[in-house]
Formats: structure tokens, sequence, C-alpha cells
């Protein structure tokens, strides 16, 4: 059984189909707000140097942070670790004026990197959405489930792979089922730098 909160102690699998797991904790804000108000936009642009997700399931990244829309007035911002409380700052003072919110959440989610040629057919064990190229690609983003565990998820930059937000109070049984899942393929913990 895993360590509470910790990516399980896998050995390297030799099969080329295996699957390839991360854990990574991250400064994770809810940001909570109009985005039919351009001034709450503009604000948004301003604090971060990104430009606020406003279609549904869809994010945007640039070299240091990525905005994962979750909802019509609901987003998550993802920085560097230990950047939390810079970006809550930054967000609060540009939106001063504006009726929204802006809260750390790092404390209670990680973020969970699924790569390899079997990231896909993991997920697909578990969830009932299209994974394919054509259908979810980079742009998007989805909250949706794993089995019973919530989960959001986009996909990486390096396909093919995918980055998942998990609660942390499921993680433990979230890595118990992508263990169990991935036993065809085999699968290797990447440990992040």
């Amino acid at each position: 059984m895993p360590k509470v909160h910790q990516l399980p102690a896998l050995a390297p699998s030799a099969n080329p189909q295996s699957l390839r797991v991360g854990q990574q904790s991250l400064a994770i804000v809810n940001l909570r707000g109009n985005a039919q108000d351009p001034a709450f936009s503009d604000a948004v642009q301003q604090a971060l140097d990104i430009t606020l997700p406003v279609q549904s399931c869809t994010t945007v990244a640039n070299q240091r942070l990525r905005l994962v829309w979750v909802g019509p007035d609901d987003w998550f911002v993802f920085g560097p670790q230990g950047e939390q409380a810079a970006l809550v700052e930054a967000l609060r003072g540009a939106l001063v004026q504006q009726h929204a919110a802006v809260t750390d959440v790092s404390s209670g989610y990680f973020v969970v990197s699924l790569s390899g040629p079997s990231a896909q057919d993991l997920l697909a064990q578990g969830c009932p959405m299209d994974f394919h190229p054509s259908v979810f690609h980079v742009a998007q983003a989805a909250t949706t489930h794993f089995h019973k565990v919530g989960i959001t998820l986009w996909r990486a930059a390096d396909a093919p792979g995918f980055e998942l937000l998990v609660r942390r109070s499921f993680i433990d049984h979230f890595w118990q089922l992508v263990v169990a899942g991935s036993r065809e393929f085999g699968i290797t913990a990447q440990v992040a730098a």
C-alpha cells in the first residue's frame, strides 16, 4: 500500500508501452468571477500576464502558469510551488474593484502526470470520455471522473500524455486504481526534477 499522499514506489518497467506517472505539488489558486465582464478578464490578464480562458472546457498556458476553465465563473490557476501567496496577492490586487473570489487551494490537490503510449488506455478504463487527440486536444480541459475519483484533466503539451488535478484526500485511492489498471502494460514512476 502506498505511503499517504505519496507517489507509490514502483519498479521501472522494461515494457516500452509502460505507463509513466508522476506527481507534483504546485501552487493552485481557485479564481471565481464574471467572465462576461471585460474588466474582470482584463484585470486577470494584467495580474498574471496570461489570457483568461472563457470558452468552456479550455486551458491556456505559458512558461510559468496554466489556467484551466472549470465552470462559467470558475478557474484554477497553476504555478510553481511556493508562489501561491504571490499569485493570490497579484489577483486580489488587480480585482479589488471586481466581484471576485481568489482562494489558495494548493494544500487540497496534487497534479498527476500520466504519459506514454498507454496513458490514454488507462484513462479509458475508468473515464467515459473520448481521449483521441482528434477529439480531446492540447487546448482542452474537462472535469470528469476516473472510476469514482473526481478529476480535472488536460492533455499535456508532450503528447501522448495528460495532467490531472486530484484531490489530496483521494490521491491514495487514485494511485491504487492506476497501479491496478496498468498491470497489462507496466508502470514507471517519474520523479520530478
